[in-house]
């Protein structure tokens, strides 16, 4: 059973058609083999999520998907800085600072979904005062949003 309902896949399809200016790559860090479950490893909603992944990068040819094991491909897992699963990093292959931890549903699906369209066009949605405020940052800085159903 799909997790985007058929409606929402047209739509989807649509909004990507017309908004998608670039290719954008999701790389998901998962458990890896859903055949073998390591106890002391389970993930959740590792499934869930790569099922979601995959439903979403198949609406349109400018998105591709990536799928890494978090226990077996300890290089990828180092380079992109996951520390846990179910995890989504998107952005250049230098550059990708975007991460996802869990599962993106409700709210979060929407937000993830505005990050894609972000990053297709390559062009920042913040205002230019922003921008040049955040021009004055002169030292690594590590943000983190936490976003809870209620």
């Amino acid at each position: 059973m799909a997790i985007i309902p058929d409606r929402d896949q047209d739509e989807l399809k649509r909004e990507f058609r017309k908004e998608l200016k670039n290719d954008v790559t999701i790389r998901l860090f998962t458990q890896g083999s859903l055949l073998l479950s390591v106890p002391g490893r389970e993930c959740q909603y590792c499934p869930q999520t790569q099922q979601l992944m995959e439903e979403l990068t198949a609406l349109s040819p400018k998105l591709h998907l990536e799928v890494y094991s978090f226990y077996s491909q300890n290089e990828e897992v180092a380079k992109y800085g996951v520390e846990r699963i179910p995890a989504i990093v998107m952005g250049d292959d230098d550059n990708a600072r975007l991460k996802y931890y869990g599962i993106p549903m409700g709210y979060e699906f929407a937000t993830l979904l505005e990050d894609i369209r972000t990053l297709s066009r390559g062009v920042s949605p913040l205002t230019m005062d922003t921008r040049k405020k955040l021009r004055k940052v002169n030292q690594p800085v590590h943000i983190q949003v936490f976003v809870t159903p209620s």
